[in-house]
Parts: C-alpha cells; structure tokens; sequence
C-alpha cells in the first residue's frame, strides 16, 4: 500500500508544473464555491436579523373606501373602525392569537420635553399586544401590561432615541414624567426593536402610550386607525385574514365582494415571497460554485488521460506480468482523486481562512450598524462540499481508469 502511494506522488511530481496548474482549476472551483456560500449566508443572515423578533405570521388591516353600492350606501362611502370591532374580532375569528389596534397622533416640532431638553417623535397608541406582534428590546423598565391599558393609565414607553435625547447617559428614566403634546406621563419603559422591520414607524424615536389612555387623552373618541392581527399556531394568515375582513364587512355594512372597502395586508404572504428569494440564490450559488469546480473536474480528468497515453506500455508492462485490472483502476484513480484532495482541500483552507479575515473585521465594527452579518458556513454545507470535492475526484478517473483498462498487454509493447 506504502509503495502505492509512493508511485502516485513520484507520477505528480514528475510533472510538476503541470499538476499544478490542472490542480489549480480545483483549487479555483472550491474556493469560489466557499466564497459565495459564505457571501451568501452573510446576506440572508442579514435579512433575517433585520426581520428577528417581527412576528411574520401578521396581517395588518385599515380603512378604504367602499367600491360598490349596499344597503343603501353608494360607492366611495369612508367609514372608520371602532372598538366595537377589536370585541367582534376576538370573538369570532378562530384564527386570531393576538391583535392590537393602533392610533398615530398628530406629532409637532419639539413635542416632547423633559425639562429644557426636546425631541421630535412619533407617537403610538397600542394595546400591549403589540410587542408580541412587533418585539422590542427593554433596555429600561417593563412593557405596557393588561392594567396600564384598563385603568387608562398615563404611562408611557419610549424608544432608545428619544431617551437619548431628553435624559442623560446615566439617568434612570424610570417613573420620570415627561410632557408629550402638552400632557404629562410617566415613563415606564425604554425599547429598543429587534427587528429593523416596523408598522409603528422609527420605534427607537417614538412614544407608545397605552391605547385607552391615548383615546382619552387627545380626545380622538370611538376611532381605530389601524389593525395588527397575528395567527394562532396551525392556522395561516390566508385564513386570518379572510376572517377579519370578513367581520369587519359585515360590522360596517361593506358589500362582501367589495375588495377596496377593507385594506389589508398578508405579511405572512410576503415573506414567503423572502424566503423563496434566499432558496433562489442560494440555488444560484450552488450551481455557479459547481460550474466553476466542474471545470477544473474536466482539466483533471483530461490530463488524466493524457497521462495513462504516456504510460502505455507501462501498464502493458503491468498486464504482462500480471497486474489485475482492478490494480490498474485503483492505481489511475488513487492519482486523480489525490490530485484533486490536494488541490480541493487547499481550496477549502484558502477560503475559510479569508471568511474568517472578513469575519473579524467585521466583528470589529458595531453589529447593528450593517445590513450584513459576518459570513459563515455551516457544517452541513461544509459536509456537503467536501462529498461533492471527493466524489468529483472519483468521477475525474473514472474514464481515465476506462481507457487504462482497454490497453492490451500485447499491443503496448507493439505501440512502442
């Protein structure tokens, strides 16, 4: 066996040069197929962080204007959703798990104070249901629960910019009041999103306010402007969505085949569309990383034939004096597939080691600040590319190994 593999390194470096640029066409091949898996799991890991904690199995709903005539309403009728429909739907649609409505409250400049300092936000009333459907994280204090809603408290969370803003580094805002639009509440939390997806808009410049105290307080009376639902385990969006604009229809006396009387959106529907998109590329990473080792297969393969018409009458020798063909096919095979190991593996080594270079680097800077997350590879892909490496160094002897077989003894000699 030793002295097997001895002959198969003598036969490599024997010709040197040439092993080495027909090796390199492997080598390429792999390390481009590493590259863009690592390329490409750093984009889709991107994606993904930006989406974290937003629950995608959401639907969203608000108010249009109504297309077709019923019961006595013409068409174009704007009509506006209450409270009488967060009861309705919570009662009706089997799909729902959590819904919170949400009012936008006119904002003005500098409509935030704590003491001499100002900040311009947004200004959110919401259910607390709402940081199930849209997660935060609490850098301060605690979350709006059921009572802050009920007993119409006048608490308030607010986002990490607008902390930022109106207290200092080190200040605890907590049970601090501040004036929002002319009206004093306490602070009761401070969040930051996880998820840079959002329907309230910029969270870390916002205040959230509890969604009774909100109708209260600017005096906005009966009136929803917005709808976050999301579905129960074992249902789809598709169904949660046909439920509530269902109620909602026959709530406001909307004709049920008006499809512009009711806005919504399946949010479940468009990440699937996201999802479909990173299955797409990650396809079109695979094959190109292939193709390009596939060439450098087919480099292996020919100079591997080139290599047994050289030693023609070599192996007829080796017939002659009783060489089995199964020695002759392990001999030309061992050669190719040891060629292409070295070739491959240098390849896999190069590549992780320039991930890891971009890795730290960009471990370096702050993580939030980039859309992209340090590339990676997993183990599976990995396995994956090291199977395909050796099955492609089988595949290159293959007909080499072939033709070695069809040399008759006899003929060898006379060839030469």
């Amino acid at each position: 066996m030793l002295d097997k593999w001895q002959e198969i390194l003598e036969t490599l470096n024997r010709n040197k040069l040439r092993s080495f640029f027909t090796g390199f066409g492997v080598f390429w091949g792999i390390f481009m197929l590493i590259i863009l898996l690592g390329l490409g799991s750093s984009f889709e890991g991107g994606a993904l962080k930006s989406i974290d904690g937003f629950a995608t199995n959401s639907c969203f709903f608000w108010t249009g204007r109504t297309s077709k005539p019923y019961k006595g309403f013409g068409t174009g009728r704007f009509w506006t959703m209450n409270n009488k429909d967060i009861t309705q739907i919570k009662q009706k649609a089997s799909a729902l798990e959590y819904i919170s409505p949400i009012l936008f409250v006119n904002s003005f400049n500098k409509n935030v104070v704590n003491g001499q300092k100002t900040s311009t936000s947004d200004i959110r009333g919401v259910y607390p249901e709402h940081f199930d459907i849209e997660r935060q994280d609490v850098l301060f204090g605690r979350l709006f629960n059921d009572r802050d809603d009920k007993t119409e408290r006048k608490s308030c969370i607010i986002g990490k910019k607008v902390y930022e803003t109106l207290f200092s580094e080190t200040e605890d805002p907590i049970g601090k009041y501040i004036r929002v639009n002319g009206i004093y509440l306490q602070v009761v939390g401070v969040i930051r999103p996880k998820s840079h997806a959002s329907i309230s808009g910029d969270v870390e410049n916002s205040v959230f306010i509890p969604f009774s105290t909100t109708q209260r307080l600017f005096g906005i009376g009966d009136v929803i402007y917005f709808i976050a639902c999301t579905a129960k385990p074992g249902y789809d969006c598709a169904t949660l969505e046909e439920q509530v604009t269902n109620i909602l229809k026959a709530n406001h006396d909307i004709a049920p085949d008006d499809t512009k009387g009711v806005g919504s959106v399946n949010v479940e529907k468009q990440f699937l569309t996201f999802s479909n998109f990173f299955l797409g590329v990650e396809a079109l990473v695979w094959i190109v990383g292939i193709g390009s080792l596939l060439s450098g297969i087919i480099g292996i393969m020919n100079i591997m034939l080139v290599t047994v018409r050289e030693r023609t009458r070599e192996i007829g020798v080796r017939r002659a004096l009783g060489a089995s063909p199964r020695n002759i096919l392990t001999q030309i095979m061992s050669e190719s597939l040891l060629l292409t190991a070295l070739a491959g593996f240098s390849g896999l080594f190069c590549g992780m080691i320039l991930l890891e270079i971009v890795r730290a680097i960009m471990t370096m800077g702050p993580p939030e600040d980039s859309f992209f997350v340090p590339p990676f590879i997993s183990i599976s892909k990995a396995i994956i590319a090291l199977s395909i490496l050796c099955a492609s160094g089988l595949l290159a002897g293959l007909l080499p190994a072939y033709r070695a077989l069809q040399i008759k003894a006899i003929d060898a000699i006379r060839d030469e």
